[in-house]
């Protein structure tokens, strides 16, 4: 798909280029946010993938983290996608950014063979505003398909990379 870039900000891998004051600015956004204590921050802070950075003023305005787990009801490993957008930013598609960028780092990861430990992109969509209006069964521009709910009642959703297999 063929999408513009997020105007007036920097997307930075974090996974293939991990840079020490980066990764210290998103702990500090998820601590003052209180999203996660500083020692949940900094065990997360090892499954980092992208960060957004607002180029104007420098701060973090978004960033995502994937590690491989296997959800329960689908029983094979899959990359777990999560995302957290600063309050500021949150109307400027930074998660929808976030979310295509860990589509394709993963999914090219896998078709050229450079990591296929994962078969496709899961996610827990926690936000209610987000369930309720963004509730079409496969969401268009990325794929992801609906799946069921988890135990706590959020929409789980999967994107399976081409060529992916049940077992």
């Amino acid at each position: 798909m063929n999408r513009q870039p997020l105007e007036g900000f920097r997307m930075h891998n974090l996974r293939d280029d991990r840079q020490a004051p980066l990764v210290e600015k998103v702990v500090e956004l998820w601590t003052t946010q209180k999203v996660l204590t500083e020692p949940q921050a900094r065990k997360r802070a090892e499954e980092l993938l992208f960060v957004t950075m607002d180029e104007q003023n420098g701060d973090v305005a978004g960033v995502c983290t994937t590690y491989l787990g296997t959800p329960p009801a689908l029983k094979m490993p899959l990359w777990h996608f999560r995302t957290f957008v600063a309050p500021d930013y949150r109307q400027n598609d930074v998660a929808y950014h976030l979310l295509h960028l860990a589509i394709d780092y993963h999914e090219s990861q896998f078709v050229d063979g450079t990591n296929t430990s994962g078969r496709g992109l899961y996610m827990e969509i926690e936000n209610p505003i987000i369930q309720r209006h963004r509730n079409e069964a496969v969401w268009p521009s990325s794929g992801m398909v609906f799946t069921g709910f988890n135990a706590r009642g959020d929409h789980c959703r999967v994107r399976y990379f081409p060529g992916a297999r049940i077992s």
